[in-house]
């Protein structure tokens, strides 16, 4: 595809998010989860209650969107949408107005927002392998804090700001294990250390726990687990031979949202911490799901660490545009 069709796609695709505002007919002082789902008449970002009561687009059918992510006021969803091999990142308001883009691609995806929501991780590919850039929004600056040697993917924000987990790729076996990083972008340890595939890492909204996905040798299957920061205590929630991916934590850290296949066509679940299934939170028009996220106005943001660790940017002003 040529830069000038890539380009009137994209236009297209901002025209379409911008045309399209979304009734606000949900509650706003409710819980409630964004999702990427595809129902029939292509990919779009819904919202809906965690007892899946109602579904409303926020983005219009066929435009795309993928990896929501709710900033932690819940005023502001971030996520990837593109077209034509092209997916970059947008932001909207909670409500689906407003949308604007904030990253350039040629392919940006799986958004994680900063605990004072000014600035988001993600995965790129903008260089060749997966990395993992910080999207600075306030100045607008774009940055690769992995090594540009490493292959890395889904970054985790931890809740106080000072960690950062994600899946980095070996060279030798192309296997992936969870690992983190300091706020710096320093590597601090590799917490899992398994085969073929660690992926998903998602931080406790108390930074006690990391939730995670492992797959088994055949590459179908798929389990959720659960440890420690350190790596220790490793508990295995799932056991389903279907895949059950992404997982994400309720903002209370007592469940934990996840996409599985076990009722044949991917669908959005809750369970408990023993791995109970609490409910199937999407229905029969859900054919496909790709990443969710949980916000509830009625979990303080006092109950976990946001924003206890607020000196995070100078490292930033060191890196500089190097990785942009």
């Amino acid at each position: 595809m040529t830069a000038t069709r890539v380009c009137g796609s994209l236009t297209a695709l901002a025209l379409a998010f911008a045309a399209f505002a979304a009734p606000n007919s949900w509650p706003s002082d409710d819980a409630r989860i964004v999702f990427g789902g595809f129902a029939g008449d292509g990919t779009a970002i819904y919202v809906t209650t965690p007892d899946g009561a109602w579904f409303e687009a926020l983005t219009e059918p066929g435009a795309g969107g993928s990896y929501p992510a709710w900033s932690h006021d819940g005023r502001t969803i971030a996520f990837s949408s593109g077209v034509g091999g092209v997916s970059r990142l947008y932001l909207m308001d909670a409500d689906g107005r407003h949308v604007r883009r904030i990253s350039d691609g040629p392919r940006d995806f799986g958004p994680t927002w900063s605990p004072r929501d000014d600035a988001i991780v993600f995965t790129s590919s903008r260089k060749g392998n997966g990395g993992i850039y910080m999207a600075d929004l306030d100045g607008g600056r774009q940055t690769l804090i992995t090594g540009v040697d490493t292959v890395a993917q889904e970054p985790s924000w931890r809740p106080a700001g000072d960690a950062i987990a994600y899946s980095e790729s070996s060279h030798t076996t192309g296997f992936s294990d969870i690992h983190i990083m300091d706020s710096e972008g320093l590597h601090l340890a590799q917490l899992t250390d398994r085969r073929p595939h660690d992926l998903s890492a998602d931080w406790h909204p108390r930074g006690k726990a990391i939730a995670f996905v492992s797959w088994g040798e055949d590459d179908r299957s798929a389990d959720i687990y659960t440890m420690k920061p350190d790596g220790a205590d490793e508990r295995r929630l799932t056991t389903h031979p279907a895949r059950d991916t992404d997982p994400r934590w309720s903002p209370d850290g007592t469940q934990i949202l996840f996409t599985s296949a076990r009722d044949g066509d991917d669908g959005l679940f809750i369970m408990d911490l023993d791995g109970r299934i609490v409910r199937k939170v999407t229905d029969e028009q859900f054919t496909f799901v790709q990443g969710s996220s949980w916000f509830d106005p009625a979990v303080p943001l006092g109950a976990s660490a946001v924003g206890q660790r607020a000196a995070m940017w100078g490292w930033l002003k060191r890196l500089g545009a190097a990785g942009s």
